[in-house]
């Protein structure tokens, strides 16, 4: 049961100028992934649940949201980053611009594994640049980084490690596309 306003944290961003950070460290971890099966890939790697890094996170995420600085939390778990910064832009009608080149990351650098890992126990987070210090004090000792930034430019822009565009694309047109998935 939700005590408190600052409890009732949900995914979509709430205003340009918010920082976006991922909490968790992205794996090449693709076996059995959305990503894959699109591809018609199996993959031989299926993400891995580290519950002693798991329950860190879930503790120092959970004391950011009771001060009441979190403004957004998106879990990445089926279609990984690339979906879960896709839902938080669309559920806030505003756009991002993200840089893959800051994301934790472990395994072959390719832009397609960092946007469409699995990997278990990772989070998109938003807040006020001026919550920043006290959300990277609370989470110290967790893998995270600072990936991006909310705009109001409608957009969801994505640079891939070499800095070079990979999405570029209005938040109206992916609320589009995914509604077509929606009328069967």
């Amino acid at each position: 049961r939700i005590r408190d306003v600052r409890q009732a944290v949900t995914m979509d961003a709430k205003r340009p100028g918010d920082l976006v950070y991922i909490v968790g460290e992205t794996a090449e971890e693709l076996g059995g992934s959305e990503w894959f099966a699109m591809k018609n890939f199996i993959g031989n790697t299926a993400p891995r649940v580290d519950t002693r890094r798991a329950l860190k996170i879930y503790r120092a995420l959970h004391q950011a949201m009771q001060t009441g600085i979190v403004a957004s939390c998106h879990d990445c778990s089926d279609g990984g980053l690339a979906v879960a910064l896709a839902e938080t832009a669309l559920a806030g009608m505003l756009g991002m611009k993200i840089d893959l080149a800051s994301v934790p990351y472990q395994g072959r650098e390719r832009n397609d594994y960092i946007l469409f890992s699995e990997s278990a126990s990772r989070f998109i987070v938003t807040m006020k640049p001026e919550d920043e210090k006290k959300f990277v004090k609370i989470m110290k000792g967790n893998v995270m980084g600072k990936i991006g930034v909310v705009t109001d430019e409608g957009r969801l822009e994505i640079a891939g490690i070499d800095a070079q565009p990979v999405i570029n694309e209005k938040i109206n047109a992916l609320r589009s596309a995914w509604q077509k998935t929606l009328n069967f």
